[in-house]
């Protein structure tokens, strides 16, 4: 006998019912009786959820320019230079270095590697990325600013593109949604917008399987949630906290919806593609 997960309801259905006429949808492995029930339960479930606790902040890396000058890319006197520029004009060191022609994008992109703690890749082909290596839809990657450009799928391993400085919070949500772990790679500005431009482009509409959507609220994740589950009969549904939004990927065996969710008070464009230089 099956009996309704959702505590105001309990009602139950034969065993043979639930198996061979489909009867219901499972979340999570619970069964729920009919969309309402998982409406209700999922809108529950959301309402609980807390933002991540600030955790004590990293101790802060060597500044770029300095690390720029330990590894013998510019002079002191460049540097001296280049920041007295910078207290002008208000741009990136690593760019306003490059506009002075005192160091180029490889130098800069080394700096800013070893400030992160991360390898980089001086030059990708976007073809790399066309197929959408790690199965996320091209919203999905816009908003989360990482492009995955390479799988192991042995040691779920996924790994991702990414601009300076490193999207620690992107890098973490991408985990929590995908349960891959993502290992970065730090790209020049225009490589990271030739990759994010060419990812999925050879992957037809009937082919693709994640579909992406903004919500405007809880009452609207949690019915997108329930449609899913009624749709596909059995799913998987994920959280993930990333800026000023809720993430909720709703995985079953026909397709997978991610919804975005900005938090009370967010305008939902917070987690749009942004663009910076360095």
């Amino acid at each position: 006998m099956a009996r309704c997960s959702h505590n105001d309801c309990r009602r139950w259905r034969p065993d043979i019912l639930v198996r061979y006429a489909r009867l219901g949808s499972r979340v999570d492995g619970a069964w729920y009786c009919s969309p309402p029930c998982v409406e209700l339960t999922a809108k529950r479930r959301l309402l609980q959820v807390r933002p991540p606790s600030a955790s004590i902040p990293p101790i802060p890396g060597l500044r770029l320019g300095v690390l720029m000058l330990h590894q013998g890319a510019i002079t002191s006197t460049q540097l001296s230079e280049a920041l007295n520029a910078q207290r002008v004009t208000g741009r990136p060191l690593g760019v306003q270095l490059q506009e002075m022609k005192m160091a180029d994008a490889e130098s800069v992109l080394r700096g800013l590697s070893a400030q992160a703690g991360v390898s980089y890749l001086t030059t990708i082909d976007p073809a790399c990325v066309r197929s959408a290596p790690g199965g996320l839809s091209p919203d999905e990657v816009r908003a989360l600013g990482v492009v995955p450009i390479q799988v192991d799928e042995t040691n779920r391993l996924l790994v991702v593109a990414c601009q300076a400085p490193l999207p620690r919070a992107a890098l973490s949500a991408l985990r929590q949604l995908t349960g891959w772990t993502p290992e970065p790679l730090l790209v020049s500005d225009s490589d990271w917008q030739r990759l994010i431009r060419a990812y999925g482009s050879a992957v037809t509409h009937r082919q693709q399987r994640v579909a992406f959507d903004r919500v405007r609220d809880i009452d609207e994740l949690a019915a997108r949630i329930a449609a899913a589950a009624a749709n596909d009969h059995s799913v998987t549904v994920t959280e993930a906290h990333y800026d000023q939004s809720t993430w909720v990927r709703v995985t079953g065996q026909g397709a997978i919806s991610t919804m975005l969710m900005p938090r009370a008070g967010v305008e939902d464009d917070t987690c749009l593609e942004a663009t910076t230089s360095h």
